[in-house]
């Protein structure tokens, strides 16, 4: 028998919720399983829409939910495979880190220093943050400090000196001490923004903006508890898995706004290029900022971010992320008309005229930098992508694709910190990784996975400092 949508969504409904959201947790806490995680999250998703509809609901066995669960599993696998059959195996992966991939971000206390400064404290035209706070009910700070308050809660299992354990539920000694530190009612705006409560999820559900509508898609969407992490279940709070909660203490600010304010990504996009220059002025390179390049360039050319004059290397910032369609349903018209305003148009518009001009003549190097991590790390694995769409321009051994390299904000400052501290040197990097690249066999998916060489340690960077000192828990 195929297994259909209708197919589960009417062994869903025979069960009551409670039942299906018990059973699923102990998947997810059951460390000697290896059931793939994306699948029980969207069972529970599926659980809050269509669990217990039919009345009196049939009891929940093992045996049920597990024909339930392996459904969902195999259910439209159709979909990868056609890709699998067009031998098209980049676009098979895209599809598998878009489904997967988000689930694996990492969390480090620099992170909520870095969201500060971008969403906080840089100033800018439109006060994002008095934005956040009107929809909200709570400051950029006050919600950071809690994420991070959060993040330290869900480790201190890890301590041996902390008295405080983690059960996998945010308990009332946390919560309390969080509005001895704050108020109460600032921990309550936290928590209205975070909890899916399953008396009333529809509301929330129905207005997720990255869900996909094809229901025979959703098995390879981001999941919406990225946005409601915490859920109210057995008089409890709980967190509903760490990779889930670990995506949100990341990227929930930069999601909110951009989902529910129309001006944000603009003036996100010039507080990421001010951020990008702190960076760049800790390096200690000489470089030329937008206003100077364009004094080297005939009237009304095409212009990039910055340029480190004395190694050639070009840099644009694109806070771009691919939508949700397209990375699940990559063929190419979808893809182009995804990315060809972003970061194609930054390497056939942007590095590549301005290189042409300026210095034609040696070997260029190119940056493009985005805040989330793409599926793409070197621009070669697009440049087949766009070059039928942006016809004229230069010739590419001005700036051979292979010689640019796309790295996300994190991957940035990690950069920052091993050239700051004398490991290495930008340009030294670009050549590492176009040579680890250049073979299959050493060859990176990620940019930050050439950084692997070096030690992992605490980011020494002194633009965030005022905001580290700013998010201390005191005692």
């Amino acid at each position: 028998m195929r297994i259909t949508f209708n197919y589960i969504r009417n062994r869903i409904r025979e069960h009551s919720k409670d039942e299906l959201l018990r059973a699923s947790y102990r998947v997810l806490n059951d460390k000697r399983k290896h059931m793939p995680i994306w699948y029980v999250f969207l069972l529970m998703k599926w659980t809050y829409i269509y669990g217990g509809e039919r009345k009196p609901s049939k009891p929940l066995t093992n045996e049920k939910f597990s024909k339930l669960l392996n459904a969902i599993t195999n259910f439209n696998q159709e979909h990868i495979s056609s890709f699998f059959s067009d031998k098209d195996f980049s676009k098979v992966f895209l599809i598998l880190h878009s489904q997967q991939f988000y689930l694996q971000t990492s969390v480090y206390k620099e992170k909520f220093a870095t969201q500060l400064k971008l969403f906080d404290t840089i100033n800018g035209k439109y006060n994002i943050s008095a934005s956040f706070k009107s929809k909200t009910g709570i400051s950029i700070s006050d919600f950071t400090y809690m994420l991070q308050a959060t993040w330290l809660f869900t480790r201190v299992n890890e301590f041996n000196d902390i008295k405080l354990r983690y059960y996998g539920h945010l308990s009332k000694h946390f919560l309390d001490m969080m509005a001895i530190l704050l108020n109460e009612e600032k921990v309550n705006a936290f928590l209205k923004l975070l909890v899916l409560d399953p008396e009333n999820p529809e509301d929330k559900i129905k207005n997720y903006k990255l869900s996909i509508r094809n229901n025979d898609l959703q098995f390879m969407e981001q999941t919406l508890f990225t946005l409601y992490p915490f859920q109210v279940f057995d008089s409890q709070i709980k967190v509903i898995h760490n990779s889930v909660l670990n995506y949100t203490l990341n990227y929930y600010i930069y999601d909110f706004l951009k989902s529910n304010d129309d001006k944000f990504t603009t003036e996100f996009g010039q507080r990421f290029e001010k951020y990008i220059e702190f960076g760049i002025k800790e390096m200690k390179y000489k470089f030329y900022p937008e206003v100077e390049i364009k004094k080297l360039l005939p009237k009304n050319s095409n212009l990039v971010d910055f340029l480190f004059y004395e190694q050639n290397i070009y840099v644009e910032c694109k806070a771009v992320e691919i939508q949700p369609y397209p990375s699940i349903n990559p063929t190419d018209e979808l893809l182009l008309n995804s990315i060809k305003d972003s970061i194609l148009k930054a390497y056939f518009k942007q590095l590549l005229k301005v290189s042409k001009y300026i210095s034609s003549d040696k070997e260029n190097w190119g940056i493009i930098l985005t805040y989330k991590k793409l599926f793409w790390s070197q621009f070669d694995d697009l440049y087949e992508l766009g070059k039928e769409k942006f016809k004229n321009h230069p010739n590419i051994t001005i700036l051979p694709p292979e010689n640019v390299f796309i790295i996300d904000l994190g991957t940035w400052d990690r950069i920052v910190h091993l050239v700051k501290n004398g490991q290495t040197t930008l340009l030294e990097l670009l050549i590492l990784a176009k040579k680890n690249n250049s073979l299959p066999e050493t060859k990176k998916q990620a940019f930050e996975m050439h950084l692997d060489i070096f030690e992992d340690s605490s980011l020494d960077l002194s633009y965030l400092q005022t905001e580290i000192k700013n998010l201390e828990i005191k005692k």
